[in-house]
């Protein structure tokens, strides 16, 4: 099953992210542009994870991260990372 255009644009997104370009937001939940990322987080740097979901990546920012990760627990629960973060 092929995603839908809004899925198929953050996938790109994401791709484009880990090839070193700037993301256009989160995809998750909060919806938050990266302006808005940048602003909230003061002259700091932003930190944007890239997530697999139904076959795409999705692009989130650390609060919708969380989220996701504790959604999933099936994914990361088993692995260092999900260790290292208490999963």
């Amino acid at each position: 099953m092929a995603p839908c255009w809004d899925c198929y644009y953050w996938h790109r997104a994401a791709l484009a992210v880990l090839a070193g370009c700037a993301p256009p937001g989160c995809q998750g939940p909060c919806r938050r542009t990266w302006e808005d990322l940048r602003r909230e987080t003061a002259g700091e740097n932003v930190r944007m994870w890239v997530h697999p979901k139904d076959g795409i990546y999705q692009l989130l920012c650390g609060e919708c991260s969380d989220a996701y990760e504790r959604k999933r627990l099936d994914l990361y629960r088993a692995t260092r990372y999900g260790r290292a973060k208490g999963l």
